[in-house]
């Protein structure tokens, strides 16, 4: 991404689920470049170390702690390491989910429930934590949500999770009306087929990359620049969107 930055976070306090890899990873490491104290959030602690490896070299400003979004206490503990980063919490970068193949006449409630659990639930009580701390220090924020293309377009054999990104593209413009007032801008960047982990966990997501516009697989950099976006001071008057980044798959 080079010498890429995000104007306006300098010395803020960013929080970033998912964090360890793919998109959050990008995502925490372009707001630490660009001067933020970023608390990186993630289930997976290996992978996390590794985060915290990189960060140390290159003098970054990430503290790595361990994070389940389908928990609600484990969510308030990190919003409240974000609350002390920086200068306060101004941004949140929700990348975390989970998205597992099953045709949809084998799925349960049990399996249904877990998956709304973790990727509408935790979005939305991440959000109100956040939004909580944001409206306590008076100084506005941004928050930023991860979707997905299927929240528009659907998906064969991903039933809950189409279901629950469509949901989170809807819970973003809700918020965005009730908090804008509050000085919180809050929207969505919903990425198409990215070269992250998640999408290769799904062996039925080959895409035919070379029949897109623009014909190459997206990368967690990509994504991050468009989180970016919103999360700095280029969007000051933009909120409760959606934007697609996806190559062209998806012009809506």
């Amino acid at each position: 991404m080079g010498e890429q930055r995000i104007p306006g976070i300098d010395g803020t306090g960013v929080i970033v689920t998912g964090a360890a890899s793919g998109i959050g990873r990008g995502a925490a490491l372009l707001a630490a470049r660009s001067g933020a104290s970023v608390v990186a959030g993630d289930l997976d602690d290996a992978l996390l170390a590794d985060l915290d490896v990189q960060a140390k070299e290159e003098g970054l400003a990430i503290r790595t702690v361990h994070l389940d979004v389908g928990s609600t206490e484990s969510i308030s503990a990190f919003v409240a390491a974000g609350s002390e980063a920086g200068s306060g919490l101004y941004g949140v970068v929700h990348a975390a989910a989970v998205a597992v193949e099953r045709p949809s006449l084998d799925i349960d409630p049990a399996f249904w429930d877990e998956v709304l659990n973790i990727n509408l639930t935790g979005t939305f009580v991440l959000a109100r934590e956040a939004g909580r701390v944001m409206i306590e220090r008076g100084a506005g924020g941004s928050i930023v949500n991860v979707a997905s293309a299927a929240a528009i377009a659907g998906s064969i054999r991903l039933a809950p999770y189409t279901a629950t990104k469509a949901g989170v593209v809807a819970l973003g413009k809700s918020l965005a009306q009730e908090w804008g007032p509050l000085g919180i801008r809050v929207n969505t960047v919903s990425p198409g087929a990215v070269d992250t982990p998640l999408y290769h966990s799904q062996p039925t997501r080959r895409d035919t990359i070379a029949k897109l516009p623009l014909p190459r697989i997206g990368t967690p950099d990509d994504i991050a620049l468009a989180i970016g976006f919103f999360l700095g001071d280029q969007s000051p008057w933009i909120t409760g969107q959606n934007l697609n980044v996806n190559g062209g798959a998806l012009m809506i």
